[in-house]
């Protein structure tokens, strides 16, 4: 009996033994299996998450054709710190200026989240093609951002200040460049000696001002008094429209715009890519455009590039600052993405401080972030130094009338048709004013 009781323990000891060796064997091969969770989340500590199969997340993202390989790294970092999920990134080219009608062509197959420029942020709403901010992420981009670029991200609804949309770059505007070979800084003060001394060197300054309202604006921003307003209901839908450029001071300017199209050293049927030929070639000493052109120019004429804010014009016998649109591009979510939560966090991540960094030091692009703003790099880059001079007094692009932009654009038409632009006569150039505002008016 006490052999048959000794036999019972010891067998008993060696199945408590095998146990507990299988138990310790688990617990090593489960941390095993992911051991970049903790030191990723900054904790050492295992959760049973750590053993949940990565989810697969799909994002489609469209950007401009500048910003696809910037744009490509930084979503490629933001999946490198998630690896608690596993990302599929689509991108899709498309220009922030036409962003809002690629994608209310048909919103609920749209991006999950792409960049549009500021004055698209209405319509887009309206038709659900954007996602509110709220929580963390509305806390984040306020503390985050200059005032003025989240003024831009928000609409007023039933008298609430919404934010829908997250800044992303803040100098989406024009300003001159121009060759210092050709021009000193005190020449290019005044558009009327820029032409006399191109004229002179037989060479070119580029202002587009046909075929584009949004360029051909700064003459009429020139006089304060020129102006649109729009009136919107809860729905944000226009309700009216007013616009004064049909006055005697609209006709100033248009006199002004017929003897500037007469000058032979303008161009102004010209696009970026003419402009770069242009400047390439040696015609060009000087043009208005963006920090989207900065490195083709910069490569260009090197040292002598420089940069200056819009200069005067003689408008109306008297010599008036150019003013022009200041708008910024943003970053939205599809109200229709099946990934919003992903979407929003991708878009924070986008335009978060070391982001807005890196596309100011890859491209050039200036920051709304106001860590990024204050930094020395930024304060003394002579392109965004100047566009922050000129974000002082140029009219915000926010409330711009959806009517606004096809009949500006055609306005110069007889200038570029006409043989000697001259012969177009002040009736014609007031018929030209009541038909813009009448296409614009509501």
């Amino acid at each position: 009996m006490n052999n048959l009781k000794k036999l019972i323990a010891v067998l008993l000891c060696l199945v408590l033994a095998a146990g507990l060796l299988a138990a310790c064997s688990g617990g090593g091969d489960n941390q095993g299996s992911n051991p970049s969770s903790g030191s990723e989340s900054g904790s050492g500590d295992k959760t049973p998450a750590d053993d949940t199969p990565k989810e697969k997340i799909t994002l489609t993202v469209w950007c401009s054709q500048e910003d696809q390989a910037m744009t490509k790294e930084m979503c490629q970092a933001y999946a490198e710190a998630n690896p608690q999920n596993t990302y599929k990134f689509l991108f899709g080219v498309q220009s922030e200026s036409d962003a809002a009608d690629k994608v209310l062509n048909d919103p609920e197959s749209g991006p999950d989240l792409f960049s549009f420029a500021s004055d698209q942020i209405n319509k887009l709403i309206q038709a659900g093609a954007l996602a509110r901010l709220g929580g963390t992420y509305l806390d984040s981009v306020k503390a985050a951002d200059s005032a003025e670029s989240v003024d831009a991200c928000t609409v007023k609804i039933d008298g609430e200040d919404r934010v829908y949309a997250y800044p992303c770059t803040g100098d989406n505007t024009y300003f001159m460049y121009y060759d210092k070979s050709v021009f000193t800084e005190n020449d290019v003060k005044s558009l009327d000696k820029m032409l006399e001394i191109a004229k002179q060197k037989n060479k070119l300054v580029a202002f587009k001002l046909y075929d584009d309202g949004w360029y051909l604006s700064s003459f009429f921003f020139a006089d304060p008094e020129l102006k649109y307003s729009v009136t919107y209901d809860k729905d944000l839908t226009e309700t009216a429209i007013s616009i004064n450029y049909d006055s005697a001071k609209g006709l100033e300017v248009m006199k002004a715009l017929r003897g500037y199209f007469a000058n032979s050293a303008l161009s102004s049927n010209v696009d970026d890519s003419k402009i770069i030929a242009g400047i390439q070639s040696g015609t060009i000493a000087a043009c208005v455009t963006g920090t989207w052109n900065r490195t083709a120019i910069k490569d260009a004429w090197g040292n002598n590039m420089a940069t200056a804010v819009l200069p005067t014009a003689t408008i109306g016998g008297r010599e008036v600052k150019l003013n022009g649109f200041f708008g910024y591009k943003l970053y939205g979510v599809n109200g229709y993405s099946k990934n919003k939560a992903e979407a929003h966090k991708l878009a924070l991540w986008l335009t978060n401080e070391a982001n807005q960094l890196k596309r100011f030091q890859t491209r050039g692009l200036g920051p709304t972030n106001k860590t990024v703003m204050q930094s020395s790099q930024v304060k003394s880059d002579p392109i965004i130094s100047v566009v922050l001079q000129e974000a002082a007094y140029f009219r915000s692009q926010k409330g711009v009338p959806s009517t606004y932009w096809t009949p500006m654009g055609s306005l110069t038409k007889q200038f570029v048709e006409a043989d000697d632009p001259m012969t177009v006569t002040d009736a014609t150039l007031q018929e030209l004013l009541n038909s813009l505002c009448s296409q614009i008016r509501k």
